[in-house]
């Protein structure tokens, strides 16, 4: 495993936790879906700092602010999907939904966040 997939996951290991534990601190208060927005929303925050900086080290391609946000937003749909399917259909544990869903979603966008900050080369 190169380097850039073992910062991309200690990168994704730190913005998981930390919006995991906020939306532990919000599930005390809201209902698990919206609480799980709020979480993913700062994490999305978290994310392109931590791919921009540390990750990839380079601004990648044009408009890569919006295209990590939609790669996201992408996340976001599949991740409430898990999340609906775990604790509304499957009867599962609210408080584990978020770890399902990035089980399932990390690897998927992974290779899509790679190609936002890899430099589009002319031919």
């Amino acid at each position: 495993m190169g380097c850039e997939a073992l910062r991309y996951l200690a990168a994704g290991g730190v913005n998981t936790l930390l919006t995991y534990l906020l939306y532990l601190g919000l599930l005390r208060l809201l209902d698990y879906r919206l609480a799980y927005v709020l979480a993913f929303v700062a994490g999305v925050l978290l994310s392109y700092g931590l791919l921009r900086h540390l990750v990839f080290a380079r601004a990648g391609r044009r408009h890569a602010l919006l295209r990590v946000a939609a790669s996201h937003l992408l996340q976001l749909a599949l991740g409430l999907v898990i999340v609906q399917l775990w604790v509304g259909w499957w009867r599962q544990p609210a408080w584990l939904a978020p770890v399902v869903a990035a089980a399932v979603c990390v690897p998927l966008i992974f290779f899509l966040q790679r190609r936002i900050f890899t430099p589009h080369v002319a031919h």
